[in-house]
């Protein structure tokens, strides 16, 4: 069956009862004008979106319906994660091209129920609509944390310390290898492809750094890890000093880069999608940092290096030596100009 057979009511009727809705807090989900879920007082709501384009964010011919679903999804919850937030509810939005099977978008709707199924994340309804010839995504997330334990990209000072919850450069592995830029084995390829097809975020790693009150700032690592910790530069009026040797790089990535003999750092430090978190702490944290991995078992944490007064970003290689690099990751208007 095609959309143009179904028809955009036939489609939201037939997914109705696919699309979780298990919070007391929510009165009304898909079927109605508006959603409507109580709200809590003592607490901040958080809201995010993210816009997926067929062509520019994803290839159909890349990634399963049902990754995609997953996708779009996680995105926006490593969002929500960036600020230590809840994530509580879902708004999807679909622009379908007319002959697109059925079956295709329900999987996708499959996909991006059981993340939110994981996450305890409701969806609530959207806007299904006709598109030309591209499948566009749209998703709107809503989140609540405390007040006083959200983290900004603004909280960085000079002498903090930045760290890493987990590896970089998997994902622009999976990129490269989905786009035969690199040279695979079968036995790398399912791996790479889904860190970068399927990835998870880290919202009760997020969830435990904010709570703890030990960081100053935080962000996901969506564009790259040069240009999210230029964004925190930025917002935070500070530069930074990062240490090529202490970047987190998974034993699959060294092995691919040793093999077919490419620079894992350029992956590392501009792929982007990585969708681990990025946080800045204050040097007299450091033990109670390393005391929270441990007890809240969460990713591992890694230190990368620490903010400066000079404004930029130094990395500085194994020989000790010391350079300006240019903050570089996906942009949407440059990549596609």
């Amino acid at each position: 069956m095609k959309f143009n057979e179904i028809g955009e009511f036939g489609f939201i009727e037939s997914i109705k009862k696919q699309c979780s809705t298990s919070s007391k807090n929510v009165i009304k989900g898909i079927g109605d004008d508006c959603a409507v879920f109580r709200a809590n007082s003592n607490r901040v709501f958080l809201f995010t979106t993210d816009m997926l384009v067929e062509d520019v964010h994803f290839l159909m011919d890349k990634i399963t319906p049902y990754q995609l679903g997953w996708k779009s999804v996680a995105v926006n919850l490593s969002d929500i994660a960036a600020m230590g937030g809840i994530p509580l509810h879902v708004l999807i939005s679909i622009g379908i091209p007319v002959k697109t099977d059925v079956e295709l978008i329900k999987d996708l709707y499959r996909g991006m129920n059981d993340i939110c199924s994981h996450y305890n994340v409701n969806i609530l309804g959207g806007d299904t609509v006709a598109s030309k010839d591209k499948l566009i995504i749209n998703i709107s997330l809503l989140g609540d944390g405390e007040e006083h334990s959200v983290l900004y990209r603004h909280g960085a000072g000079p002498g903090d310390k930045v760290y890493l919850t987990g590896n970089v450069g998997d994902s622009a592995a999976g990129l490269n290898i989905l786009q035969n830029k690199i040279s695979f084995s079968y036995t790398d390829k399912d791996y790479f492809i889904k860190a970068h097809n399927e990835p998870w975020p880290l919202v009760e790693t997020g969830r435990i750094i904010a709570t703890s009150q030990l960081a100053g700032a935080m962000i996901d690592l969506s564009d790259g890890l040069l240009s999210d910790l230029g964004h925190i530069c930025e917002e935070s009026k500070v530069g930074a000093s990062i240490f090529e040797e202490q970047i987190p790089l998974s034993r699959e990535l060294r092995l691919l880069s040793s093999r077919e003999n490419f620079n894992p750092l350029e992956l590392a430090l501009s792929g982007g999608e990585d969708y681990v978190l990025l946080f800045t702490a204050p040097e007299k944290n450091i033990h109670a940092i390393e005391q929270l991995s441990r007890e809240k078992d969460i990713s591992p944490i890694v230190m990368i290096g620490e903010i400066t007064n000079e404004e930029g970003i130094r990395l500085t290689d194994s020989y000790g030596k010391s350079t300006f690099v240019r903050p570089k990751g996906f942009d949407h208007f440059s990549e596609l100009s």
